[in-house]
């Protein structure tokens, strides 16, 4: 399993479109800083002013702005933010839900200005992982680029399904959205600039390399001078560049990464508490529930009788 695959299942990615919707003149929302959201424009065009800056950019028919992190924003029919409409963002996607659109409504699809899709991405926020804490602000991309062609395709059926609801429509929307969230990140990845930050690591060729060795089997790293030598580095060389990259020593990153893979096991499996703890690195339980309560804040068999109690009631 590479590393980023794995991560994403860790952290329990979900991402859910709220609406597909026509907007006519006059429109314009603030989008507080809260969950991370992503825009699509559809059709037409609008403008987004990102906070802190002062002049707006100009998004057309094909272009993605996401949000991974949250982030305050405008969006809205011209370029002249101070005279259009500031309706708080829940309140526009609350409206549209209820079937009162908050701005004026077309009566067709050719008296439409513009087509927008709006939604969110969410994760299990209780993990601690170098990923979530490198998540870019703002990422942009249009699917007009010829190598995102397929991208638009994706775009048109989660329009289709959203405005036009089928039995069904709910999982398809929501499973693409998290396709074009991995897809944005991936796109992000391979345009870093910047030599550093988990994204960074998982583009480069060795510290990439050394992290799906981690993630494809933990367990089984035998440890930091093993997977120096996978990469064929010396110790101290890849100690130094994966420290860089992603913002933690490889003996940290492997045992935290072994201690969430000791977590999934205890929700997971019938494995005792001991064969656990030596999966993951310990020569005793003892040793092994210290760390594990340190790590989680929460003992390992506090977190095996909340998950057989959810389990239960589920």
């Amino acid at each position: 399993m590479d590393a980023l695959t794995d991560v994403l299942k860790a952290i329990r990615l979900n991402a859910s479109t709220y609406f597909c919707s026509d907007f006519r003149s006059p429109w314009g929302m603030d989008v507080g800083g809260g969950a991370g959201m992503f825009h699509v424009v559809v059709e037409g065009t609008c403008w987004l002013l990102l906070d802190g800056e002062s002049t707006p950019r100009q998004l057309v028919a094909g272009d993605i702005v996401a949000f991974p992190t949250g982030g305050e924003h405008w969006m809205g029919d011209s370029a002249d933010v101070a005279a259009r409409p500031h309706l708080a963002g829940d309140k526009v996607v609350e409206g549209i839900l209820s079937g009162q659109h908050p701005f004026p409504v077309a009566e067709s699809a050719a008296e439409s200005d513009m087509t927008l899709m709006c939604g969110s991405f969410t994760f299990d926020s209780s993990i601690s992982h170098p990923l979530i804490r490198d998540l870019p602000c703002f990422i942009q991309l249009s699917t007009r680029e010829s190598k995102l062609g397929w991208l638009d395709n994706i775009v048109q059926v989660m329009a289709r399904e959203s405005r036009s609801p089928s039995p069904g429509s709910e999982v398809v929307i929501d499973r693409l959205s998290e396709i074009l969230f991995i897809e944005l990140l991936r796109q992000d990845m391979q345009s870093q600039s910047v030599d550093r930050g988990y994204l960074s690591a998982l583009n480069d060729r060795v510290i990439g390399h050394a992290l799906n060795v981690i993630h494809d089997d933990a367990m089984s790293v035998k440890g930091v001078e093993a997977l120096a030598t996978e990469v064929g580095l010396s110790r101290s060389a890849f100690t130094d560049r994966f420290t860089q990259l992603v913002g933690q020593s490889p003996k940290q990153y492997l045992t935290d990464w072994r201690m969430h893979q000791a977590k999934a096991a205890l929700q997971g499996s019938e494995e005792s508490m001991l064969e656990i703890a030596e999966q993951a690195g310990f020569s005793s339980e003892a040793a092994f529930s210290k760390a594990f309560k340190k790590f989680f804040h929460e003992t390992p068999g506090a977190i095996r009788r909340a998950f057989a109690r959810q389990r239960k009631s589920g």
